[in-house]
């Protein structure tokens, strides 16, 4: 029986932002020209937590994109079924209803996207990750 070599694909599923931060600060640990964590008055456990939740943060917005399709369909056809099964004939109201039930989930699902996203706004985490991203555009030109 073989053994798969998992660093490759543990290495390739890192490409989230909380993956990328890790590799930047690992690879380049000993480069005096890093921005330093101390900086900008944050404790590395802390740090750590932040990137978690923005990782789950992430992963939320790529999971509904994955299903978005899936969801405004069957949303879509729940009151056709039901207009066809019980009012016959008023189709055009089925497909009104089934339409604005797609507004409504799209519009719950902006707005969860939105309180959501406002935790990771103007904060001294942010300002770490942009200064440590930019660094690493910087450095690799």
């Amino acid at each position: 029986m073989f053994q798969i070599d998992r660093s490759y694909i543990d290495h390739e599923s890192l490409e989230s932002l909380q993956g990328r931060i890790w590799d930047i600060r690992t690879d380049h640990k000993d480069d005096p020209t890093l921005p330093k964590i101390e900086n900008y008055g944050i404790n590395e456990k802390d740090f750590e937590d932040y990137l978690d939740k923005k990782q789950n943060f992430e992963d939320f917005k790529d999971n509904w994109r994955r299903r978005q399709l899936l969801v405004y369909v069957v949303i879509f056809c729940i009151p056709l079924v039901y207009f066809s099964l019980f009012r016959r004939g008023e189709f055009m109201q089925a497909y009104i209803t089934g339409f604005l039930f797609c507004v409504i989930a799209f519009m719950v699902y902006s707005l969860i996207k939105a309180a959501r996203a406002s935790k990771f706004r103007n904060n001294p985490y942010e300002t770490f990750i942009k200064a440590l991203l930019s660094w690493e555009e910087y450095h690799n030109k």
